[in-house]
């Protein structure tokens, strides 16, 4: 009796974590199987490097693909002042900055394109 009241709890919240991931996703699914293909990488219209003041190291955790490392480069690079390239391999995301940006906006970033944000290093 014990045994299946232990078996069903671990479906239950089994199932809560894949609606929750699904959820997360914006209603696609796995992202490896988006049905709208690869997701193309945007920039900014200023990609010199030289005229971003700031650098920061942001830990993304939760990214299993490029497709993945494409929707957190484009979350960030639709900032404003913002310009990013994103290391699926290393799980971080470079970023590049006009202004000066705090840890909670830089992660609020990673969080809203619905992956987990770590710490935050500044670079320069």
């Amino acid at each position: 009796m014990i045994a299946n009241i232990v078996i069903v709890a671990i479906v239950v919240v089994a199932a809560a974590l894949a609606v929750r991931r699904y959820i997360i996703r914006g209603g696609h699914g796995d992202c490896c199987g988006d049905i709208d293909g690869v997701v193309q990488v945007k920039g900014p219209e200023d990609r010199d490097e030289s005229h971003y003041d700031h650098a920061y190291d942001v830990e993304v955790t939760g990214m299993s693909c490029d497709n993945c490392a494409s929707k957190v480069t484009n979350a960030f690079n639709a900032e404003d002042g913002l310009f990013a390239k994103v290391s699926l391999k290393d799980g971080v995301a470079h970023v590049l900055a006009k202004q000066a940006k705090s840890d909670d906006d830089l992660k609020r970033v990673v969080r809203n394109a619905g992956y987990g944000a770590g710490k935050v290093v500044t670079v320069k």
